[in-house]
């Protein structure tokens, strides 16, 4: 009984292992990873940091705005400063990566044109999975 144990668990091995990847590969469909996917994750991504450094800014000019309601009128010019700065990035960078021109870089892509060579710079591996950034 011995020696026929070992051909028989060989064959199950061998012809019940590529099934059961195909089976697994099947079951769990992978993410797209092409380009115009990771351009949509790059846009997105960009577009969340400038908004989110925009509100930063603009809390910051709220608060320099309590101040002079206030009356309290010493670092008034500091405080918008530090306010205005990252306002002004973060509303760059948020019409920068709009979704027109993201919608527009994508349907040239898909027509065949390649990505402006900025864009391709700054596609990491990350864009090219799901991301966990909300919209």
């Amino acid at each position: 009984m011995r020696p026929r144990l070992l051909p028989a668990c060989l064959l199950f091995v061998l012809t019940c292992g590529p099934v059961r990847r195909a089976v697994a590969q099947a079951a769990a469909p992978l993410p797209p990873r092409d380009t115009a996917y990771a351009v949509h994750n790059l846009f997105r991504e960009r577009r969340f940091k400038g908004m989110r450094e925009a509100g930063y800014g603009m809390a910051g000019l709220t608060g320099t705005g309590f101040e002079l309601a206030h009356g309290q009128t010493g670092a008034w010019v500091l405080l918008g400063l530090i306010g205005a700065v990252p306002t002004a990035l973060g509303t760059r960078q948020y019409f920068r990566y709009s979704p027109e021109r993201e919608g527009g870089m994508v349907r040239q892509y898909e027509q065949g044109w390649p990505l402006p060579p900025g864009i391709r710079r700054r596609l990491r591996a990350r864009h090219f999975k799901a991301l966990a950034v909300p919209q």
